[in-house]
């Protein structure tokens, strides 16, 4: 190791950086594709030629892409979706396409209310209402816990109310509550009665 303090910091910076680069690219790859998601997909065949095409994920799980049409891609990883459009697009139209995904926006959840860092947060991977609020940095002095609640979209856009007690489920009383958000959830935080 090098003697200079400077130079030693330099260093374990470095290894803390590429330690930290290579768990989110773990994290990506088993990061499995939802409803908001923002895909850039390209597919390269034959000499220059190209199809390039952001895509939205629906809250259906689907996504539209040329001469496939849709395609359903409800819980399926980069590399699995990469897989399936190269099986599609060969199976009746191209001669060995490379295909590339990559995930520009991912799902959000928003936390309101007494937090002291309301806003959107990016769901990657599975996120419960507990790490939600670890994200917001915690509550404020005046926020009634155990009187959250999530609001949830269904699917024929009707919303569903979700009481948790968060108190509760931080103090060990009620870890099944603990429940994992999906894509669009607003968890809501109210300010204390008293």
């Amino acid at each position: 190791m090098p003697k200079h303090p400077i130079l030693k910091t330099a260093i374990a910076f470095l290894f803390v950086l590429s330690m930290s680069c290579g768990l989110f690219a773990e994290e990506e790859k088993a990061y499995r594709i939802g409803p908001e998601n923002l895909l850039q997909i390209d597919v390269h065949y034959g000499k220059d030629s190209l199809i390039s095409q952001k895509v939205r994920v629906s809250s259906k799980n689907l996504i539209t892409f040329p001469l496939v049409g849709e395609v359903d891609v409800e819980g399926l990883t980069v590399s699995e979706l990469e897989n399936k459009l190269y099986t599609l697009l060969e199976k009746d139209y191209l001669v060995n396409p490379q295909v590339s995904v990559v995930i520009e926006e991912y799902s959000t959840v928003t936390v309101i209310g007494e937090v002291k860092k309301p806003g959107a947060y990016p769901i990657k991977g599975k996120l419960t209402v507990v790490e939600a609020i670890s994200l917001a940095e915690g509550f404020t002095k005046i926020a009634s816990p155990n009187r959250a609640k999530i609001v949830r979209t269904n699917d024929d856009g009707t919303k569903k109310e979700i009481p948790v007690r968060l108190s509760d489920i931080i103090n060990g009383k009620k870890q099944k509550n603990n429940i994992y958000l999906q894509a669009g959830d607003v968890l809501v935080v109210p300010e204390s009665l008293f």
